[in-house]
């Protein structure tokens, strides 16, 4: 659903418009709440999450959770780092591409400037929440606040203007693509009878 408003939004206006409007509706809460909370998409935050819930999970399950999590998270890692680095390497991010324009900037916020495309917060976030997903598909509402989570990284990546709403968008994507590479790679091929 992030995805396909992301996608409407990016359809109607351009990447300026879209930055500015969202720019323009700090508040005290949102601006403290996001400070920290962009950090749940941090590579760090989700290895150990990922490790942790995995870990948890061996005694019952075996390793196959453990091999989903960590492959998942190093494709992720490793398909948005070629993307920034690789192809991307010259895609500014707001406070760069924005100069002429007065963002606000979140207090106590170091604003990067370059490696905008795509979001690896956000990637990250979706692909450790599809993975948590997919451990509780047996409680849709745990599902439905793991969504929850993924989509406010991704929003306070732009909130805090670390990134366009098309490098959010993009990253997410990226972040369920490579959970379900991941699944299709391990269950499909190898835990065939344990689906």
């Amino acid at each position: 659903m992030f995805i396909g408003v992301g996608l409407f939004f990016l359809i109607l206006t351009n990447k300026v418009e879209s930055h500015l409007s969202i720019n323009s509706t700090h508040t005290p809460f949102q601006d403290f709440f996001f400070k920290y909370y962009t950090y749940v998409g941090d590579g760090v935050f989700v290895a150990i999450a990922t490790a942790l819930i995995s870990f948890l999970m061996i005694k019952k399950h075996g390793i196959k959770y453990v091999l989903l999590g960590a492959l998942t998270l190093i494709m992720t890692g490793v398909v948005v780092q070629s993307l920034k680095q690789l192809v991307f390497y010259d895609a500014f991010r707001p406070i760069q591409f924005l100069s002429s324009y007065s963002l606000y900037r979140v207090p106590g916020v170091e604003l990067h400037i370059s490696n905008s495309f795509p979001s690896g917060h956000t990637a990250a976030a979706f692909a450790f929440f599809a993975f948590v997903a997919y451990l509780l598909r047996k409680w849709p509402l745990a599902q439905f606040f793991s969504v929850i989570a993924a989509v406010l990284v991704g929003y306070s990546r732009i909130y805090l203007s670390q990134h366009f709403l098309e490098d959010a968008v993009f990253g997410a994507t990226l972040g369920i693509l490579c959970f379900f590479v991941s699944y299709a790679l391990l269950f499909r091929k190898f835990f065939r009878d344990t689906i």
